[in-house]
């Protein structure tokens, strides 16, 4: 989970309070290499990969909400120059000392910010590819966010946004078969939170259809809508070597990339550019 703004639960709602409530970074970086942690984060960038424009060199991103920086640095491997937005001052530090260890073709910077104020920290069409993920789930208000991000793009072919957000359908059979709690079930199947397994905080849910609709209305056209993590949240035995997780991430994009499956997914991504006329 990343680190944005704290919140509380409140009328069954994701709310902002008034001071952000420290969330250990460490146990976020831990989480990221577990399995679970690395398939979010591999299948996300294998999916965003084909959708780059080349040569990234000299080309400007935006990691909103880009926690650890386990995305950012990856960006900053291939050329890009990238800049790594969090509200969270742990989380950046733990980002500082990867990029320290790392090498980068690109450039990589940091900044301490809340993306609900994006037009007061970025000046417009200020990046050919902005990274949202898992991001909006813990924004009060996603649609302004989002067309926030949309305004931060560069009007040509070769800008992207990649959005990551939690799937509600996945989230119901996650609470139905994997903790087999068929009240907290139904609760999803209605409701407009879940409890985030790793923090206990209630974070949204999406469905894909209204999160396409969202990144439409922001004035963004989808090119893509892939599942993520669609097989691996209920298999009992865990992947114990490297052989086995390749063989996983194998089959995980092609269940993503199909939409049956997809609808069905932990998290949905949907890729998208600046729309034109």
């Amino acid at each position: 989970m990343r680190s944005r703004t704290s919140l509380h639960w409140q009328e069954g709602q994701v709310k902002r309070s008034g001071a952000e409530r420290f969330l250990d970074a460490d146990r976020y970086a831990s989480y990221l290499k577990t399995i679970q942690g690395r398939l979010r984060t591999d299948l996300g960038w294998i999916n965003l990969q084909s959708f780059l424009p080349a040569p990234a060199a000299g080309l400007r991103a935006l990691d909103v909400g880009g926690g650890t920086g386990s995305l950012a640095l990856r960006l900053a491997e291939i050329g890009f120059d990238v800049v790594l937005l969090d509200s969270s001052e742990p989380m950046l530090d733990v980002a500082r000392r990867e990029a320290d260890a790392g090498r980068t073709h690109g450039s990589i910077s940091f900044r301490l910010g809340d993306a609900a104020h994006l037009s007061d920290l970025f000046d417009p069409s200020s990046f050919h590819l902005v990274v949202c993920h898992n991001l909006l789930e813990f924004m009060e208000d996603p649609p302004a966010v989002l067309r926030g991000v949309a305004d931060l793009l560069e009007k040509d072919l070769k800008s992207v946004v990649s959005l990551l957000v939690r799937n509600r359908w996945g989230e119901v059979l996650r609470a139905a078969v994997t903790e087999q709690d068929t009240n907290e079930a139904k609760a999803v199947l209605g409701g407009e939170t879940v409890l985030d397994s790793l923090y206990g905080e209630p974070v949204r849910v999406f469905d894909p259809a209204v999160a396409r609709s969202m990144v439409e209305q922001a004035g963004l056209e989808p090119l893509a809508l892939r599942g993520v993590r669609v097989a691996s949240d209920y298999r009992e035995c865990p992947v114990a070597t490297e052989e086995a997780y390749s063989r996983l991430i194998e089959l995980e994009l092609l269940l993503g990339a199909l939409p049956q499956f997809a609808a069905l997914a932990r998290y949905s991504q949907i890729i998208a550019r600046p729309r034109f006329g």
